[in-house]
């Protein structure tokens, strides 16, 4: 019988949560739901994005439980100063998460510190058997399933990393386009804003599956130097495109043509370049002279 996607996926994610409660019921740990909360959490549809995902929430559960176990050390006979500096320290984990690639990791940071020092007190030896239990727990949801992922129905992330990859440099080009049009006062500012949403987007799915993919596929794990040299051309190009669409209110009363003679060559080598950037990312043969 085939199984879809869909029902493979659940079974992966139902097996590795059962076992993960298995495996912490037997060894008498207390709250088993943290090792079902992390088979959850790290549950995704590669296994570059699901190993990518476990490893933010690992470090970030580390990372938490050392800030949260000295927060308690240095001022659990100080309230004030303990939720004054516990305050200070998740607002900057949310500013972190802010534009950042690795907001999941600052984010599991903040609150499992919070869980740990809500939950410890003022007691430390309390606090310190929580922040135990939080760590193994959440390292044996990320481990079953892990292995589970791994060895039933592996699903690589390249495939959707291409796809990804190509869509971008589609939406860029047609963003440059519908820029371009704008400026010789031939196109419309609600497609230039559809445009910018959409390449925003695709923008943090890329992003995502690069990491995914330098993890679970090879050929891109080869050529990490590169993509990741292209992923900084393509924040750039984004940037410009943005700074570039946000001037046109200046230059509307202007005759661009009379002012730039060769606008429209200077355009049109730009397109050509672009196309071509994306029909070799779409893995069509580059013709020389094109």
């Amino acid at each position: 019988m085939m199984l879809s996607t869909r029902a493979k996926e659940a079974i992966k994610t139902a097996l590795a949560m059962t076992i993960a409660y298995g495996i912490s019921l037997a060894m008498g740990w207390d709250k088993p739901l943290w090792a079902g909360f992390a088979v959850a959490f790290v549950s995704l549809a590669t296994v570059g994005q699901s190993m990518n995902k476990a490893a933010m929430r690992m470090v970030g559960t580390l990372l938490g439980m050392v800030v949260a176990l000295t927060l308690i050390a240095l001022f659990s006979q100080d309230r004030w100063a303990f939720i004054s500096i516990l305050s200070i320290y998740t607002a900057f984990c949310a500013y972190m998460m802010s534009g950042s690639r690795n907001a999941y990791f600052w984010h599991v940071s903040a609150f499992v510190c919070v869980i740990i020092c809500m939950d410890g007190g003022a007691d430390a030896a309390n606090a310190f058997q929580i922040a135990m239990l939080r760590t193994q727990q959440t390292g044996l949801g990320i481990l079953v399933y892990s292995l589970v992922a791994i060895f039933l129905w592996p699903v690589s992330s390249y495939d959707a990393f291409k796809d990804a990859t190509g869509e971008l440099a589609v939406t860029q080009l047609e963003y440059y386009r519908a820029c371009l049009r704008r400026v010789s006062q031939q196109g419309g500012e609600s497609e230039i804003l559809e445009l910018s949403a959409r390449q925003v987007q695709q923008k943090a799915r890329f992003d995502q599956l690069l990491a995914a993919a330098e993890i679970d596929s090879y050929a891109v794990q080869e050529h990490s130097i590169q993509w990741r040299s292209y992923q900084q051309q393509v924040a750039t190009l984004m940037k410009t495109l943005e700074c570039w669409r946000e001037s046109f209110a200046e230059v509307q009363s202007l005759d661009m043509h009379q002012l730039l003679p060769l606008l429209d060559n200077f355009g049109d080598e730009l397109d050509r370049r672009m196309e071509l950037v994306a029909d070799m990312l779409a893995g069509q043969p580059i013709v020389c002279g094109r």
